[in-house]
């Protein structure tokens, strides 16, 4: 093999080698635990084709709010809490 051969291969190696990271596909790992809490200001429900189905979230005056709709896009059922929230520590 001569220096010419050599310089070839190695630098295709290299090329290959940058190229493939490229190309192929990111590796995906399962989480080992899941998450202790998942916060936000309101979820959604949604069905196979993306439709939203129902809310949890708050209504204009900041209470929560659970409301279900049905294929056509009508609420069906909703219930608002109330808003009597007591923010001391030992609940009295």
């Amino acid at each position: 093999m001569n220096k010419k051969n050599i310089a070839l291969a190695f630098a295709a190696g290299l090329v290959g080698g940058v190229i493939s990271t490229y190309v192929s596909p990111r590796l995906a790992y399962a989480q080992s635990q899941p998450p202790s809490e998942i916060r936000a200001q309101s979820f959604s429900l949604v069905n196979q084709e993306g439709v939203t189905m129902g809310n949890f979230s708050f209504d204009t005056e900041g209470r929560p709010k659970l409301l279900l709709r049905d294929q056509h896009g009508h609420e069906v059922w909703s219930v608002v809490g109330e808003h009597h929230w007591n923010h001391s520590r030992d609940g009295k």
